[in-house]
């Protein structure tokens, strides 16, 4: 895989202008039907989902159109036939916030939009992602408050803090150990969370190795399964008779004297699960929002509880579903971003 990764994001309408420090960005979440936009200077007739708003404008929606929007931890939707002032849709609430899911849920859009905002600093390794509109699309003004365009947005990571966790990861942005190149292993998936039965581990290939062996070690260190295999994937049943509810285990990948980064797995409980998912299932605007946004919503709240894997699967269904919603590529992509090697980034925003 070359070392310089290239993204096209095809954008279906125009993206309007946006100051991230002084406003928060109005995103479009879903659209269906014929809606229009109108601000100081410009008009659209295409809106598409992970378009940006400005405030100033204004909306028409014909009869049988609806639209979704989001912003400041708020979802908003606007049944047509209606003209709207976007400055009326999102009302002032006088600096009062409410701590909720969706305030959460607002970080993990704005750093998926933040791919688009900061992809062309060489330092982040994600590579280009360029606009078939251009300068003016909306989206260079939408700053990380992490860096530039790694797809954090304002989002922290629980790793790190004493946990365990923070001397365990990825290499991210080496470029190497992709598709036969370079002398590094990649640990790939899976990490965080995990419940017992048939998982597939998986990693990157390197230049040369033939054969690869699998080890995993308890918390102690002590070498609980070791399998060999030539491929870069291998499918394993972790049997809950050795894999205990609430333990922790590395799995790590070696080839002759290559050895891969080392990724911790936690057998988590159903009930945690559960949890994670009901923090999305639970808040206030989940029922009232299309299956598309309500398993955006599940994908984060999944992240957030570490159940990496879940997390993943839930984008990737959403991907299949809906191969052309840009937001959604865009999130699968973050969400690499954060929590694995960035080549992910680029297949999970290609996938088909």
């Amino acid at each position: 895989m070359p070392k310089s990764i290239i993204f096209i994001v095809w954008m279906f309408g125009w993206i309007m202008s946006v100051h991230a420090q002084n406003e928060s960005p109005i995103v479009v979440m879903a659209a269906q039907g014929k809606i229009s936009y109108q601000a100081p200077g410009y008009s659209s007739k295409t809106i598409s989902v992970g378009a940006l708003f400005k405030s100033e404008g204004t909306l028409k929606l014909k009869a049988n159109s609806n639209i979704t929007l989001f912003a400041n931890g708020q979802f908003q939707t606007i049944q047509g036939p209606k003209t709207s002032a976007l400055k009326n849709v999102f009302m002032d609430q006088g600096g009062l916030t409410k701590l909720n899911f969706e305030r959460g849920f607002t970080n993990y859009v704005i750093g998926a939009l933040d791919l688009a905002a900061n992809a062309q600093d060489p330092k982040d390794a994600w590579g280009t992602i360029t606009s078939k509109k251009g300068a003016g699309d909306g989206w260079g003004t939408i700053t990380s408050k992490k860096g530039a365009g790694d797809g954090w947005g304002t989002i922290t990571s629980k790793k790190g803090a004493g946990d365990g966790w923070g001397t365990i990861t990825s290499k991210k942005g080496a470029g190497d150990g992709w598709g036969g190149k370079g002398k590094t292993i990649n640990s790939i998936a899976p990490f965080g969370k995990i419940r017992p039965g048939s998982k597939l581990f998986q990693w990157s290939k390197p230049e040369g190795a033939q054969n690869y062996q699998l080890e995993i070690k308890n918390s102690k260190g002590d070498v609980i399964q070791k399998m060999t295999t030539q491929d870069t994937f291998l499918t394993l049943n972790l049997d809950p008779a050795q894999f205990k509810e609430g333990q922790q285990y590395v799995w790590q990948v070696s080839s002759g004297e290559l050895k891969s980064n080392p990724l911790a797995l936690e057998i988590g409980t159903s009930q945690s699960l559960s949890s994670a998912l009901q923090k999305a299932e639970m808040a206030e605007s989940y029922a009232k929002n299309t299956a598309t946004i309500q398993g955006l919503m599940r994908g984060v709240a999944l992240e957030q509880g570490e159940w990496f894997g879940d997390a993943a699967q839930v984008y990737r269904d959403l991907q299949k579903s809906e191969p052309n919603n840009l937001l959604i590529k865009l999130m699968h992509a973050a969400f690499w971003m954060r929590n694995g090697p960035k080549p992910m980034a680029e297949q999970a925003f290609n996938m088909k």
